[in-house]
């Protein structure tokens, strides 16, 4: 397997474009374009873009998961500028923070789109830093000569062969301001290669992609792999809506669904086994499958939720479990041209921190008030895991995700399986505080009412677990707040804990 040193994204597209220029290759809930269609609406944007912001090398995104969004990606990829995509649900300061992260002078957003999100006040703040250029306007700057222009462009098969350029996403920021993470358009699509290499996903297939493009999944898998393998996709605006999404699937036959634990879990509530038939691959990433989860999708839909594992700055899967090689309990063995190795933590009895390398691994991030840092020869992920003799990979948790507690590390993961065996329910979120005598403690929220202390104390006994791993505080809440990814808001849940 070979990846070439200079990839532009947009040269791909139109290699495909060129091959079969009437498939219906991406659709949304307005609309249906085919390779063609698509071709020249980007041709047309990227001149349109072009008149807007002539000479800026970074351009900001933000804007829905609609196909409208993926024609905006393409023509920067075309204008060889960078996109910079923001996560529109992360609260006005972290935007305005990733803004002066990335240095951005202009923004492209839509009005329909920030008057249906309700974002009026953030587009408001970041017209204090930037220019907002609105989608409606540069559409209806569109003339004749732009029409005719970008449909001879579309015909003329001169092929042209760009720079390789970047695109920036951005990492949510719960500790500090959020990080910008680099990925070139090879890293983006040696990730792609990777994973066509290690499961086997035909040109027939339908990806159905309710998950925003500012999250690197929704990105690399759902906008760009449809559009550089001759994948047809689906963009569904929100994850959120758990009735209509399995509706949605059954009425575009879709094959392939990734989605996370939580999001799984809220469809299942509603989806019938007819609506899930056409499903061939299932994948669950972005945070841990829960075995009753996985157990519910078996036995009601008869699907086999495989568990896959990536970051944002892996561009971003590393591993994947397929339907041929798969182990309950890990996120599937590394993708082809990847290595790994587990570096030991002190404190840490099982497993140690997992370092990789390999062509889809970041050049780096873009750090507030310092400029770019280089990604270093091997990229930590801050996750402590272990690699069994076959080469599949089990996830134990954040390095983050452990509470220190008299001297002893103790997994806040390990903390919630528990309360799952004992409760027979995956609705426990364990997070850790500061505590003045024993340096943290343990507080889990539950969104299961009348959970008794004492009877998961004497489980964690009869189990022969150190009493450490008792909460100190189990608390109830009517529901769990969600980072715009589908995992939970830990940070938030933390901030809660504190406060009360």
């Amino acid at each position: 397997m070979q990846i070439p040193d200079q990839v532009n994204l947009f040269d791909e597209m139109v290699k495909q474009a060129k091959l079969h220029p009437k498939k219906v290759i991406i659709e949304d809930v307005n609309s249906s374009l085919t390779y063609n269609r698509f071709l020249i609406a980007v041709n047309i944007m990227s001149k349109k873009i072009h008149e807007a912001v002539k000479n800026e090398e970074r351009v900001g995104l933000f804007l829905p998961n609609v196909a409208a969004h993926v024609i905006v990606l393409f023509s920067l990829f075309k204008n060889e500028q960078q996109p910079c995509i923001l996560n529109f649900t992360m609260g006005t300061q972290n935007i305005i923070d990733c803004i002066e992260t990335a240095s951005l002078k202009t923004v492209i957003t839509s009005r329909v789109f920030v008057k249906a999100a309700d974002l009026g006040y953030t587009v408001e703040e970041m017209e204090k830093q930037v220019k907002i250029v609105y989608l409606e306007d540069l559409r209806d700057g569109i003339s004749t000569f732009h029409k005719l222009s970008g449909l001879i462009e579309s015909r003329v098969s001169r092929f042209k062969k760009r720079d390789s350029s970047q695109v920036v996403l951005f990492t949510s920021g719960t500790e500090s301001k959020p990080k910008g993470v680099i990925l070139t358009h090879r890293n983006i699509y040696a990730d792609i290669q990777q994973v066509f290499a290690h499961i086997e996903i035909w040109d027939t297939d339908r990806i159905f992609n309710p998950l925003p493009l500012f999250h690197s999944f929704g990105m690399t898998v759902g906008a760009i792999l449809p559009l550089v393998t001759n994948v047809k996709v689906f963009l569904y605006p929100s994850p959120l809506h758990y009735k209509e999404v399995p509706k949605a699937i059954e009425k575009d036959k879709s094959t392939l669904f990734v989605a996370t634990n939580t999001f799984f879990e809220n469809y299942a509530k509603f989806a019938t086994k007819e609506q899930f038939q056409t499903l061939r691959i299932v994948v669950a990433g972005g945070e841990k499958l829960q075995k009753d989860v996985m157990e519910l999708y078996q036995n009601k839909f008869g699907i086999t939720l495989l568990q896959g594992y990536g970051t944002t700055e892996t561009s971003p899967i590393i591993a994947l479990n397929t339907p041929e090689q798969h182990k309950e309990g890990t996120v599937g063995k590394l993708i082809p041209l990847m290595e790994a190795k587990i570096a030991k933590v002190e404190g840490v009895q099982e497993g140690g921190n997992l370092l990789l390398k390999g062509p889809n691994v970041m050049k780096g991030y873009l750090i507030h008030g310092k400029g770019f840092v280089p990604c270093g020869e091997w990229y930590n992920t801050g996750d402590i895991a272990e690699i069994d003799e076959e080469g599949f990979i089990r996830i134990i948790g954040r390095l983050k995700r452990f509470a220190k507690i008299a001297g002893e590390m103790i997994s806040l993961n390990k903390v919630e399986e528990l309360a799952l065996e004992c409760f027979g329910e995956s609705v426990f979120y364990a997070v850790s505080i500061p505590d003045t005598r024993k340096g943290e403690q343990i507080v889990m929220f539950t969104t299961k009412p009348k959970i008794s202390s004492r009877e998961f104390k004497k489980f964690i006994k009869s189990k022969k677990m150190s009493l450490l791993y008792m909460p100190s505080d189990i608390k109830y809440v009517e529901e769990v707040p969600l980072l715009g990814s589908g995992k939970p808001n830990y940070w938030a849940l933390e901030n809660l804990a504190k406060n009360q």
